[in-house]
């Protein structure tokens, strides 16, 4: 039996009206499009995200289309895109993340800073009212001394010539931060009229020294003068000592560059050198360890201070090279405000009828900080 050809023609028409199934690349690309991660790139990666959703429309475009192939590659390319977005979004992510960390941090490192500075005023302030209490007890009162058998007025002599010595390198530092008024600026009168008295005063008992008597009140009494000159000093100067260049900094300055045993005392910064000459010359250690202070010392003022072993003229001589020589490397080096003490054999540092009295030769490098020590 035949099938009717009508009946045939209805069969494959409703064949072909039959509905096509989607393909399974436009479901994976709105499960992508619909993800969490499309949420992140949406607000972190606008341009890439709205790229991605443009092929996956024009993907279900062309499957409406009947254009199967068509949808399945731009389904395909939509879901790469959203990956690109994706990816985009985390990098932003991060950056947002990594910049908020690193405002975090400047911010810390910034109170860090405001608590280090704190600190610092602190111990600037601890550190001048300790001077402050060392001027006002050596300020006292002095009970005169009586009289004295001849091996103790021996001794108050030779205590008498290292106080006024003492008192000399204390008006000395405090000279160099004052100034004379025409290079420093004025200087103001409660710094400058005490160091004048004090500077008289030590010139007055130097000459006394070689009187009959040991003028020791009158040594303790310059000393005593001398240091109150230096932190009246320090105080007019107190917004430099604030600026930078302190003890604390330049003791670990030098520690670091290796100096020979750095260390304070009233008058500020001290290294202390011994064999700095061959000869007539500078040895090439005492040049580079002079040339290496003085690249750390910035604009604070130097001391050089030339202790003999003993008091003899051949000595005296040596003392006067050394301290020119030292004197002279340390202005090239770029310090530029340096003053010279020779000392003499008035300030022992080990027993001169000893066999370590040699010791008692050496070289005193003092920075003369605008902060009490």
């Amino acid at each position: 039996m035949k099938t009717p050809i009508p009946l045939l023609a209805c069969v494959l028409g409703l064949a072909a009206c039959a509905a096509v199934p989607r393909p399974d690349a436009l479901a994976e690309a709105a499960a992508v499009a619909s993800s969490p991660a499309a949420k992140d790139a949406r607000l972190l990666a606008p341009q890439a995200y709205a790229q991605a959703e443009k092929l996956r429309a024009d993907a279900d475009r062309a499957f409406e289309e009947g254009d199967l192939a068509g949808s399945q590659l731009l389904a395909e390319r939509a879901m790469a895109a959203h990956a690109e977005a994706f990816a985009l979004a985390r990098t932003a992510r991060a950056e947002e993340l990594q910049k908020k960390g690193d405002q975090t941090l400047a911010e810390r490192r910034a109170e860090l800073a405001a608590l280090e500075a704190d600190q610092q005023r602190v111990d600037a302030e601890v550190r001048a009212l300790e001077g402050k209490v060392r001027v006002a007890r050596e300020a006292e009162a002095i009970v005169p001394s009586g009289k004295a058998d001849p091996d103790r007025e021996r001794a108050r002599l030779e205590a008498a010539r290292t106080l006024v010595l003492q008192g000399k390198l204390l008006c000395t530092a405090a000279r160099l931060l004052v100034g004379d008024g025409a290079t420093q600026g004025s200087p103001p009168d409660e710094a400058l009229a005490p160091l004048v008295s004090a500077e008289e005063a030590v010139t007055r008992i130097e000459g006394e020294l070689a009187g009959p008597k040991a003028p020791i009140d009158g040594a303790s009494r310059v000393r005593a003068d001398c240091l109150a000159a230096l932190a009246l000093a320090r105080r007019s100067r107190a917004s430099v000592a604030r600026a930078g260049g302190g003890a604390d900094a330049l003791l670990a300055a030098f520690s670091a560059a290796g100096a020979p045993a750095p260390s304070r005392d009233d008058r500020g910064v001290v290294v202390t050198l011994r064999g700095v000459l061959r000869g007539s010359d500078l040895t090439n250690d005492a040049r580079s360890t002079l040339l290496t202070l003085a690249k750390h010392a910035g604009g604070v003022p130097v001391t050089v201070v030339v202790h003999q072993e003993r008091d003899t003229s051949a000595e005296a001589t040596r003392a006067k090279t050394e301290s020119d020589a030292v004197s002279r490397v340390l202005r090239d080096g770029g310090v530029t405000r340096v003053a010279t003490v020779l000392a003499g054999a008035r300030w022992p540092v080990a027993d001169p009828s000893s066999t370590a009295r040699s010791r008692n030769a050496r070289v005193e490098i003092v920075f003369v900080t605008s902060e009490t020590p």
